[in-house]
């Protein structure tokens, strides 16, 4: 019978020990997924804001233009608008930059 307790021990040593190691793999593994989950979004976001400023250096002169044929009325409201989508544009890049 002192060899089946002993050879009972051992498993149960060899089985703690494989969940100890399976456990620490795992934890591994989320580590390096989070590290890769995290790099492509930090390129998606610079990726974002790469096309933002581009649309805005596009559609500024275009704006510009059309405001200045515009009677005094509506230019003062394409100007609020103008002001209000700049606020805009710099909450959401500070809200996207303190995602980093």
């Amino acid at each position: 019978m002192p060899d089946l307790t002993k050879t009972l021990k051992d498993a149960a040593y060899v089985s703690v020990g494989l969940g100890v190691l399976a456990f620490q793999k795992a934890q591994v593994q989320r580590r390096e997924l989070r590290q890769q989950v995290t790099k492509q979004l930090n390129g998606t976001r610079d990726q974002v804001q790469k096309v933002a400023r581009d649309i805005e250096s596009r559609f500024e002169p275009v704006v510009s233009q059309l405001e200045g044929r515009l009677p005094p009325q509506a230019r003062d409201l394409v100007k609020q608008a103008r002001d209000t989508a700049k606020d805009a544009r710099t909450q959401l890049r500070s809200l996207v930059g303190s995602a980093a």
